[in-house]
This record gives structure tokens, sequence and C-alpha cells, in this order.
């Protein structure tokens, strides 16, 4: 008897990320966990925001809950961090089964795009690397001595850092260590790193080993060729190429919009542009704000949802289009505009099915912000004049800051009625899971249609 359609790989992550969110919500709805009550839909809002690491959150957290209740979401952060999907396939892997050819199809479209792997062994790879990031970013916040960061200040940062969620144990977020250098630096790296992707970094980690292996081990008694370091794969040098260029653009970007903000005057060049350039890598994901995002100039915010939108790489932490179909878009622009016949990335042609497939997500993920922008401006705004709160540009922010995933926020989700918090919650459902991936699971559902219809052609522009 065949399996229900419903019970197909593409839809588990589905369910796994809405019963992880569902339980988080009930727990965090407990006066138990809580210094003061919590609403459901609050309590909802903030499980949803954990599990899909945004960031965005109606209050402080750390104000209202107890350490209990703060290691409840942080317990949901790791969960949507490394994907529970990844978490299900190793239990399957550990308690001896073997891993279907389905299933290994769809745990591959939300960690990597390559086939030639081991997947259990990748897996395992992946957790244990994690971990290992995640305690070295808390030793190395520990050894700051920063006032205010102990042990589990250290160790609630460095996991939200680098699962890329945004949330700080203060109100302010960031705003008291605008000028840390040291903390900044840190935070910035596990940012980085959670936003490359885990086939990036399990790339990185295997040239890392030949490289030690080849000083210290029996490696480096190998002849040329044996003993050359394995080269980074394609894909991997093109995302870490985009990450950079994405991160000195906005740095430079926002650093040059905001050097006559009187928001800024008051700080020096070196602060400037740490907090320009600590702007740009969070805001592409993270969500922490060493500078309020409401004092930022209206030109500074457009560029930082422009980054927000484009997001990390595949297969990571972060949100966004990703920095791959970013490059397939520009790539597939640039031929078209030049006359090429073939979009060409770091002299590799793109196939077709790449190149529609990005232009389906950029246009999906367009569609889906347009239409959680619109159902937030009826259920705020309604009838009421443009002038006034709650503005258009900042519910686009908003909406763009939880579909990507990131969480800054321009201090609009606190005011926001029941209603326009359960609209914020299925952007950021649907932005963690990915359009591509909602619309694969979707279309498993449909029957594949066996014939062509006649073709015509059509005027355009």
């Amino acid at each position: 008897m065949p399996a229900p359609r419903f019970a197909m790989p593409f839809f588990l992550p589905v369910f796994a990320f809405a019963a992880a969110i569902g339980a988080g919500g009930f727990l965090l709805g407990l006066d138990v966990f809580a210094t003061q009550p919590v609403r459901p839909v609050d309590a909802l809002f903030l499980a949803t925001s954990a599990v899909c690491v945004t960031g965005l959150a109606p209050f402080d957290i750390f104000a209202v809950y107890t350490r209990a209740g703060q290691c409840i979401v942080l317990a949901l952060v790791q969960l949507g961090g490394i994907g529970i999907f990844t978490y299900a396939t190793l239990f399957v892997h550990l308690m001896g089964r073997r891993i279907s050819l389905s299933d290994r199809v769809a745990v591959e479209q939300g960690l990597f795009y390559d086939h030639g792997f081991s997947l259990s062994a990748f897996v395992r790879r992946v957790v244990v690397l994690v971990f290992v990031i995640e305690a070295a970013g808390a030793l190395c916040l520990l050894g700051l001595r920063e006032e205010g960061i102990g042990l589990f200040n250290a160790v609630f940062l460095s996991v939200s850092a680098f699962c890329n969620a945004g949330f700080a144990p203060w109100g302010d977020s960031l705003e008291r260590f605008r000028g840390a250098l040291g903390l900044n630096g840190i935070l910035m790296v596990l940012i980085v790193l959670g936003g490359l992707g885990f086939f990036v970094l399990d790339d990185l980690l295997r040239r890392l080993r030949h490289g030690l292996g080849r000083r210290f081990g029996p490696a480096r008694r190998l002849p040329q060729p044996e003993n050359a370091a394995p080269r980074l794969s394609w894909c991997s040098r093109l995302v870490l190429r985009t990450t950079f260029w994405l991160i000195v653009a906005g740095g430079l970007g926002i650093f040059a919009l905001e050097w006559r903000n009187p928001a800024f005057a008051g700080m020096p060049v070196h602060e400037r542009l740490l907090s320009a350039f600590f702007a740009s890598v969070s805001c592409r994901t993270a969500g922490f704000a060493t500078v309020d995002q409401a004092s930022f100039s209206t030109a500074s915010l457009l560029l930082v949802i422009l980054l927000m939108g484009i997001g990390g790489s595949p297969g990571s932490c972060a949100g966004g289009i990703k920095t791959t179909t970013f490059r397939v878009v520009l790539a597939q622009l640039r031929a078209r505009l030049t006359g090429r016949p073939q979009a060409v990335l770091q002299g590799r042609g793109l196939t077709p099915a790449t190149i529609s497939q990005a232009f389906l997500l950029f246009f999906c993920a367009t569609f889906i912000i347009l239409a959680a922008s619109f159902a937030l401006l009826l259920l705020e705004r309604g009838a009421k004049p443009h002038t006034g709160s709650a503005p258009f540009f900042d519910i686009v922010f908003e909406v763009v800051s939880a579909f990507c995933t990131v969480g800054l926020s321009l201090n609009l989700t606190p005011g926001l009625g029941d209603a326009g918090k359960l609209v914020l919650c299925c952007a950021m459902f649907v932005g963690k899971l990915g359009p591509i991936w909602l619309i694969g699971a979707v279309s498993q559902l449909t029957a594949p249609q066996a014939f062509r219809y006649p073709e015509e052609t059509l005027p355009v522009g």
C-alpha cells in the first residue's frame, strides 16, 4: 500500500518545524517559565521566531523569562539553526536504519547541492562542527571579560550568532558593545560561518585537515601531486567570493550613507566603520544591532532591505533568496543585456534548469513579501490615511526581516496586533523552509501533465 502523499519526505521538514514551533509555543506560554503572564499569541510568535532563527520578539525575553525559559529559547534556536530534519537524519542513522533515496534527496535540498557524498557521514560532521564552532565562540567571548558576559550569556550569544538568530541577552541588542572590537569581531566571524552553508564549511574543513596533515602528519612525506591540497569546489569558491564582496560593499555603502547622519556624529571614525561593517554582516541574516535601526537614514535602510533579501548561502542557518540565487540572476541579466547566449559564473555556464529555479525563487520571494506587506497594511492601517504610525516603509522592512529570517526591526513588532503577529509568523515559517521547498512539496500533490498546449508568440515590453 503506497504511503500517503503528505507522508513524503518533502513534507517532513514542514511537519518537523511546525511540531517544534507548537511545542515551543506551549512551553513558552507556561507561567512556570516566565516572570509575568505571557499571551499565547506572543508565546507562539517567539517560538516561531526562535525555530526560524529570526530574532524578532514582542518583548525583551531576558526580562520576561526565567533562566529555564531562556534555555528553551536557546534550544529552539539550536534546533532551527542546524535544522530539525538534519537531527532527524542523524537520529535515523544512529538507530541503524537505512536512509532511503527519497529521504536523501529531500535532505540534500535543505543542505547543499552536490549528490556525490556520504549523507550519514556528512550529517555527523556537520553536527560536530557546529558544536565545536559554537563552543569556541563562547570561550572566546568569555575570554574578553566584557562586563555582563558570563558563561550563560556567552553560550547564548555564540549559539545565537552562529545560528544567525539575532537574539541577545539585552533589550537594546548589542548597542552597549558598539565600540568593542573584540566582541564585534568574534560575532561577525560566527555570523559569517553560520551563513556560508554546511557544505562550504565541510569543504573548508576538508582543506584544513589536509593542510594540517601535510604539515604535521604522514601526508607531508607524500610526493607531488599526492601531497597537493584539495581544491575548493566551484560552488564553495562562488559562495566565499560573493559573501566577501557583499560584506565589503554593504559596509562601505552604510559607512558612506551614514557619514552625515546626526545619530553617528558623536562616534569616532573607527567606531563608525566598525558599526557599518557589523551592520553589513548582521543585516544579511543575523539581526544583531549595535546601532538602533530606527536611527538609520532611509537610504541606508533601503540598502539594508536589499542585503536582507539576498541573505546567506544555501544549506546554511541564514534566510533570504541566498547568495547563489543572487549571482545567478545577475549572470542571466548580464548575459541578456550583452547578447551572450549563455549565463556564465566563474568560467562555468549555467544550466537552464538552474536559471529557471533561481528566477522562480526570486519572484516567489517577491510575491510573498508583497502579499505579507499587503496583509499587514490592511490589518494595521485599514482605511487610515497614509500619514501616521506604522508607515508603509516600516511595514515592508519588518516583513522582509521576518521572511528573510533576519530579525532587525524598526520597533514595529511589539506594537502589532495579534493578526499582524500571525502574518509575520507565516512569513518567518515560509522563509525558513524556503519557497522552493514548499513549491516542491506542493508539486508532489499534483499529477504531472502528460500533454502540451500549442505555443504562440506574444509581444512583450
